[in-house]
């Protein structure tokens, strides 16, 4: 499902964003926040692409590319899609921080989830440090819930601040 916003277009992931995202993903401003170590090949990047896709595939998740015009800039997702709840992330180049494109991107993604998967609950975690990103969830409708320490993929122990937005107590399902 394509998703449309004042300024961008949210589409499904295709392989070929594989080198849009590869641009983000090898950047370290990009992922100073992410869970693991910037990627260091296209070749990962296309084989992250292409797991993702057969996730996509199977109905557990979904990935949309988010385009101002025609420029990738991001990606937003929808993963653990089951029993009514998913977990939400999001990635954007850091020449487009502080925007607002990523509070229009997830906003799209999280009415969507709601009014049209019909999910109940998403969750989002980041780490504490990640003030923007705390922003764009707190804009979304997300509510802090707790911050504890967990220790990430590269091995290191961080704070980690988790989010939860429930269908009767977002924006999104109070307007309707």
């Amino acid at each position: 499902m394509i998703l449309k916003t004042a300024r961008l277009t949210l589409r499904p992931q295709q392989q070929g964003d594989a080198e849009a995202l590869f641009a983000i993903l090898n950047d370290p401003e990009a992922m100073r926040f992410w869970n693991r170590p910037p990627i260091a090949g296209l070749a990962v990047a296309n084989e992250l692409v292409r797991e993702q896709q057969a996730a996509m595939a199977t109905g557990l998740c979904r990935y949309w590319t988010v385009l101002e015009r025609d420029d990738a800039i991001g990606s937003v997702d929808l993963s653990l899609i089951q029993r009514g709840s998913a977990e939400l992330g999001f990635l954007f180049r850091p020449d487009r921080w502080g925007k607002g494109l990523a509070s229009e991107a997830v906003g799209a993604v999280v009415g969507h989830a709601l009014a049209e998967i019909g999910l109940m609950r998403l969750a989002s975690a980041i780490q504490t440090e990640n003030h923007r990103a705390a922003r764009v969830l707190e804009r979304s409708g997300f509510s802090l819930v707790e911050r504890r320490n967990v220790t990430i993929a590269s091995g290191e122990a961080r704070t980690c601040a988790f989010y939860l937005l429930r269908r009767d107590q977002s924006k999104t399902a109070k307007g309707k």
